[in-house]
């Protein structure tokens, strides 16, 4: 069966015919007839997370890595001309790309280059297939991780970016956040004005208050979200009872 089209498929505003009708098609039953928008939206979680290599089952258990620390946490986060797919900010950044069994590698030599201008620790998470060809395409500072089924697999640590760019850094915040924190949103004169570890530990904490509230609401309402509905939960913070009553 083709998985990959159920995940596609599945949208986490659905209503709750669209879902039977996603479901009955896809496994050619009505069994599915009676069941509410959780339940129908739980079985194309446990189907897809049971079933298909796509990029949520990484991402969910990066979160889940640090749903308990006391780390601030975001999704998507623009670096230069890349975004990362997993941010963590408490006393240094770290950035995390993940690489799927089903994603390629084209991109990802320029995206370990713009995080490392600009995050402390960079670390790749994959799929152990790529494995071989990750460690020919990224910086010995990188970290590796993998997963075996549930268990994180530490290949290699992160090391400290040896790149670090405050000019690139400033680029990460926006206008409100430079007038904020620097009282200018002239780069120019901030980086007359201050130095690189003075930019640094602003960034985080722009960072940390860009991202607190939503990544708060996420920790709050762990147990009441879908693994494949957590991003949408991170932009949205829209309560589940919500979403899934409809």
């Amino acid at each position: 069966m083709d998985y990959s089209a159920l995940a596609r498929s599945y949208n986490t505003l659905s209503y709750t015919h669209q879902l039977r009708d996603l479901l009955a098609a896809f496994f050619q039953t009505d069994k599915y007839k009676d069941c509410n928008k959780f339940e129908l939206a739980k079985t194309v979680n446990d189907v897809v997370f049971k079933n298909y290599d796509g990029e949520q089952i990484l991402k969910y258990q990066l979160a889940k890595e640090f749903i308990t620390k006391k780390y601030v946490a975001a999704f998507e986060v623009k670096a230069k001309t890349s975004r990362t797919d997993f941010l963590v900010i408490n006393g240094d950044t770290k950035s995390f790309e993940v690489k799927s069994k089903i994603d390629t590698l084209n991109r990802l030599k320029k995206q370990v280059e713009d995080y490392g201008d600009v995050f402390e620790y960079n670390t790749v998470v994959i799929d152990k297939t790529h494995l071989e060809k990750v460690i020919e395409l990224i910086p010995d500072y990188y970290g590796i991780w993998y997963y075996e089924k549930s268990k994180k697999v530490v290949y290699r640590e992160a090391k400290y970016s040896p790149k670090i760019n405050a000019s690139e850094q400033l680029t990460l915040m926006n206008k409100k956040e430079l007038q904020k924190y620097f009282g200018s949103t002239n780069n120019e004169q901030i980086l007359k004005e201050c130095n690189s570890a003075q930019i640094n530990d602003t960034l985080k904490q722009a960072l940390k208050g860009r991202y607190d509230k939503r990544w708060s609401f996420i920790q709050t309402n762990w147990n009441s979200i879908l693994p494949i509905d957590l991003q949408f939960f991170f932009n949205t913070n829209v309560k589940p009872e919500i979403i899934y009553g409809n």
